[in-house]
């Protein structure tokens, strides 16, 4: 047998065997935060032996510790619902303060009673640092706790640690933040207070973390706590402070590579998930104002069609819990078998739940049958699904236009499939459902859009529809384009409830997405151009101040300048020396505020040398 570890990176692997005395558990879960927790009472209430090992004080994770006591999207129905509902309850029986959402102190009493009662084991400020394999199944854990170094077998282990820790210690493959330069989602760090005999919370994003980089990681918790927002002058009655929230809100971290990985494309092409174990549903919730830097798929969504408030269910099967290759293991919570661009959308608190819940339905089947997870028979495994609520055909719910305190969103039907109905879109202020249905329409609509586009009297109409022939990669849109960069079209579509993108800097994208050699001229001017932006924008969640305006053009107009000079090497050293002239000034900076607050500014500068950076090596093939 040998002990696998992560040792300054790095994995190690050293001969060792399991003391005769250790103890032995048909479920090891290792971490009881937002999937752990209901893993660990559904392993049980499945008649298993579970230890659940977890490094805080409290299970719960972000629902508890991390003090985010509202819930987003996500789906409802399975056993955290249960939890919620004795939370509920308790509330009634004595004089609690009462709380915005589900009270976070109630929900730890509320999953500590539920463990006891199914028999299971805690430990708690416990940290696994070992995994016991033989060959590539996982066969028990070693942990540092109050009891110093421990090691127990295990039939399953559920890794919920949120960072896939036990995964990355057995080596499996996995993979973290956006293609062009890593970077993964923003944090978050919660307060809590009284107000009006209630407890409340508050949090602000504030910064970016790699689980990987502890000096870094240290550093953000330290300096996130020490915001104004969360450290002011002076502390008042009314409000009363109570505490900063122990737990960071971290969004994203390590995804493992599974035996089935769930991507955004794929959604995007139809190709979904045949045997789910649950359905997860939300938005492309993505929190950060460096939109220019993600994928071009995720672009074409959020920016050509302003689609990021489009809510839409994604079914997640069993072999995205499993890391390939690896017997013996599951994961459950946000790091499952996901890509970054659909990450935003599957880790939401009720299906993160629900992931957990899963996860410890399949492992009782595998112990049950002695069958290699991937082997469980869904036949089995579905209607124990069904049974609890985590599985149901009524939460596969397509797409829908919402606001996460509205159990009744605004039902959308579908693409558009008529050409009639496109145009009328195309026409109005909200064209991110036309613009997308014209995409999926493909060249059948192309001399209808490039009609449209002509249509100097239906401005709407003009400028929609070169959205779309751009998005289907038809340079036909390029004068209109062009022109609404010349205008800095100030125009926001309101396609979405917030989040939209201004035409001005949208078309940018789009001109890089079609590789325009024809405006770098003025994407070179743009970037000299600071004190020609003003802020025109309404939406107090996206762009609160001129410096914020323009980073929108700057950053959209480096990365379409990038993208052009990728079609046109004879452009690469002029863009090279344009935007490193600028960025790599020691006075350079571009704040943007951090989502929702107005006034926690992050600076943008460093994003912008390590994006320069990232591509100018990709030219050089290094």
């Amino acid at each position: 047998m040998m002990l696998s570890e992560r040792v300054e990176g790095a994995v190690r692997q050293r001969r060792a065997e399991l003391h005769a005395e250790a103890e032995s558990y048909d479920v090891i879960i290792v971490g009881l935060g937002t999937a752990g927790a209901i893993a660990a009472i559904a392993a049980a209430e499945q008649g298993l032996s579970v230890l659940g090992l977890e490094r805080m004080t409290a299970m719960g994770g972000t629902g508890t510790m991390g003090a985010v006591i509202g819930y987003y999207f996500g789906n409802k129905g399975g056993l955290f619902e249960e939890v919620d509902q004795e939370v509920q309850r308790l509330a009634t029986l004595a004089d609690y303060t009462k709380a915005a959402g589900v009270n976070a102190d109630l929900k730890k009493v509320a999953l500590e009673q539920r463990v006891e009662a199914a028999g299971v084991t805690t430990m708690y400020d416990s940290t696994v640092i070992g995994v016991y394999m033989e060959g590539n199944e996982i066969k028990g854990v070693r942990w540092v706790g109050p009891e110093g170094v421990v090691s127990a077998n295990s039939g399953v282990v559920i890794d919920c640690t949120g960072e896939a820790e036990v995964c990355a210690m057995a080596g499996a493959a996995y993979r973290k933040g956006r293609e062009t330069d890593g970077r993964m989602q923003p944090f978050s760090n919660a307060i809590v207070w009284i107000e009006n005999n209630a407890v409340k919370t508050f949090y602000t994003d504030s910064g970016y973390v790699d689980c990987e980089d502890a000096e870094g990681f240290s550093q953000e918790v330290i300096q996130s706590a020490c915001r104004w927002t969360h450290q002011p002058d002076m502390f008042t009655d009314t409000p009363r402070f109570i505490k900063l929230a122990p737990l960071l809100g971290v969004r994203e971290g390590r995804f493992i590579v599974g035996e089935h990985n769930v991507t955004f494309a794929d959604f995007i092409d139809g190709k979904l998930a045949e045997e789910p174990l649950f359905y997860a549903y939300s938005n492309v919730d993505n929190h950060g104002k460096d939109v220019a830097f993600e994928s071009e798929l995720q672009q074409d969504w959020i920016v050509g069609a302003s689609l990021w408030g489009l809510n839409f269910s994604v079914p997640i099967p069993l072999g995205a819990l499993i890391p390939r290759g690896l017997d013996g293991l599951l994961v459950a919570g946000r790091s499952l078998a996901v890509d970054h661009d659909i990450a935003p959308c599957v880790r939401m608190k009720r299906d993160m739940q629900k992931c957990g819940e899963a996860a410890a339905m399949a492992a009782s089947l595998a112990i049950k049958h002695r069958l290699p997870l991937r082997e469980v028979p869904y036949a089995e495994l579905k209607p124990l699904l069904e049974a609890t609520g985590c599985l149901q055909a009524a939460n596969h719910i397509g797409m829908r236009y919402g606001v996460p305190t509205d159990d009744h969103h605004a039902a959308v039907s579908g693409w558009l499939t008529e050409e009639s109905d496109i145009r009328d879109g195309l026409a109005s202020e909200k064209p991110g459902m036309a613009i997308w249905s014209a995409r999926n329409m493909g060249e059948r609509i192309v001399p209808s859009l490039k009609q449209w586009v002509n249509a100097s009297d239906e401005p709407h109409l003009q400028r929609h529809s070169a959205f779309a022939l751009a998005l289907l990669g038809d340079c036909g849109a390029i004068p209109v384009l062009r022109a609404m960069m010349l205008e800095r079209d100030a125009f926001f579509p309101k396609t979405s409830r917030k989040y939209n993108q201004a035409r001005g800097y949208a078309s940018i994208y789009l001109l890089g997405k079609l590789g325009d050699e024809g405006s770098v001229p003025e994407l070179l001017r743009i970037l000299e151009s600071r004190e020609q932006f003003k802020n025109v924008s309404t939406d107090a969640e996206f762009i609160n101040h001129d410096d914020e305006y323009f980073f929108q053009y700057f950053s959209f107009s480096v990365a379409a300048l990038f993208r052009i000079a990728d079609h046109h090497p004879q452009y690469r050293a002029i863009v090279e020396e344009s935007v490193r002239r600028i960025a790599d000034d020691p006075a350079f900076s571009l704040q943007v505020t951090m989502k929702p607050s107005n006034n926690v500014h992050y600076d943008m500068a460093g994003t912008i040398r390590r994006i320069v950076d990232e591509r100018t090596k990709a030219w050089r093939g290094a």
